[in-house]
């Protein structure tokens, strides 16, 4: 079985908020949405549409390495840590 990588294009665009970016909050969820396919780089912060950034998939795995385990993460599907450098869990998203 050949592992999909989808995080392969380096100029994808993904969300983020202002709080990751500017490092104020650490991510802690990550969702791949089933609809569109877009990815969600986010922390336990509750947010404003305004505070939603867009970037490259390059620029968020430049703030967080870690993210690469999620690369094979299907559309559909979240995954969550309590901190940094612990392991995310991965769950199915409950529409």
């Amino acid at each position: 079985m050949k592992l999909i990588n989808y995080f392969s294009d380096p100029t994808e665009a993904v969300l983020t908020t202002s709080f990751v970016l500017n490092k104020t909050d650490q991510i802690t969820r990550v969702y791949h949405h089933q609809e569109d396919g877009m990815w969600e780089f986010i922390s336990e912060r509750a947010v404003e549409e305004s505070d939603y950034k867009v970037i490259s998939m390059e620029e968020i795995l430049n703030i967080d390495e870690g993210l690469l385990s999620l690369s094979d993460m299907e559309p559909g599907f979240f995954a969550y840590r309590k901190e940094p450098n612990v392991a995310f869990e991965i769950k199915i998203i409950e529409e």
